[in-house]
């Protein structure tokens, strides 16, 4: 094998090293060792001290500052004679060399990236960081992830509560169109369907900030129990008080004081996802009270026992039926 022929093996075997290569030169690669069990050593051995190798993702590789410390080795000068080394073979190895760390050091600041969907029941997932995105129903969001360079950002279409650890170990962004939401560590909701014409973000813990990624300087802080908006169309921030069981679609607790009936129904009735119907004249009864995590047959016990109300079932449908509240 000529030197050209080694170089070219040697390109082969970096890509391969680091994920790079193509099935083509892959193939070529492999057919090489299956020449002799020698070629074969090669390609174990490169493997072997790649494995061992400690590249930090937090260096940089200067590859015209390395090539500027090894040049002035390339020729020595000994007692006024020149002794001339092979220059193209040292610099193709120089350049090897560069390549395998550049490739090693890109692979290894590459983020872990992540797609997931919510279609007809809500999703939790559960991040490397320990982060959880729990998805409403026609959801979607794509996550990148980079613990190395401590940054991450999640891409959301539809609704998602979003919970961050306090001892978070990167720095997350929630991003819908022009619109990103930076946390400060937190619990909060993002409501950003696309057919509607608000973005809504509640805080149920900690703080966020929301801003334009186009215009610097305009963004609002939020708190917890606070409630931000951004109009799509006029590009519009705004803040008012937090509105209670905005993530009981994740998390199946309700708090109710003073509601009026015919809002807890519908409330219910999408969550639990289950069709519910009022007869008489009962929408406006109001009601106190606290659910956890309860199924919904035990929801409807405790409301029918409290206002005196009848459940029915017709097909799928429940109906609750009674007196008018005074």
């Amino acid at each position: 094998m000529n030197e050209q022929e080694e170089f070219y093996i040697d390109s082969l075997i970096a890509k391969y090293i680091v994920g790079e290569i193509s099935s083509q030169e892959e193939k070529q690669l492999m057919d090489w060792c299956a020449l002799s069990d020698q070629n074969q050593k090669v390609l174990d051995d490169e493997l072997l001290i790649f494995q061992k190798a400690n590249l930090g993702s937090d260096q940089s590789f200067d590859a015209e500052l390395a090539w500027k410390k090894i040049q002035p080795k390339i020729q020595k000068t000994k007692k006024g004679k020149v002794i001339a080394f092979p220059v193209w073979k040292v610099a193709a190895g120089f350049i090897l060399i560069c390549a395998m760390a550049f490739l090693i050091y890109q692979q290894l600041n590459q983020p872990e990236k992540f797609e997931f969907l919510s279609e007809n029941q809500v999703e939790t997932q559960i991040l490397p960081d320990q982060t959880s995105i729990s998805l409403n129903r026609g959801s979607e969001v794509n996550v990148e992830y980079n613990e190395k360079k401590k940054t991450g950002l999640i891409k959301l279409s539809g609704e998602s509560l979003i919970s961050i650890p306090e001892d978070k170990k990167v720095n997350w962004q929630v991003q819908v169109d022009q619109l990103l939401i930076e946390d400060i560590g937190t619990v909060f909701n993002v409501n950003a369907y696309p057919e509607n014409p608000i973005v809504e973000v509640t805080v149920i813990e900690g703080e966020v900030r929301m801003y334009l990624n186009s215009q610097e300087g305009i963004n609002i802080n939020l708190l917890a129990g606070e409630k931000g908006t951004f109009d799509k169309s006029t590009g519009v921030f705004s803040k008012a008080e937090a509105e209670s069981n905005v993530a009981a679609y994740s998390s199946r607790s309700f708090s109710y004081f003073n509601d009026d009936l015919a809002s807890i129904i519908d409330q219910l009735s999408e969550v639990y996802q289950r069709p519910i119907r009022l007869e008489g004249a009962i929408g406006n009864c109001r009601l106190t009270v606290d659910f956890e995590n309860e199924e919904l047959d035990t929801i409807l016990g405790i409301i029918a026992e409290t206002l005196n109300l009848e459940i029915k079932t017709s097909g799928n449908e429940i109906v609750l039926s009674g007196e008018s509240c005074n």
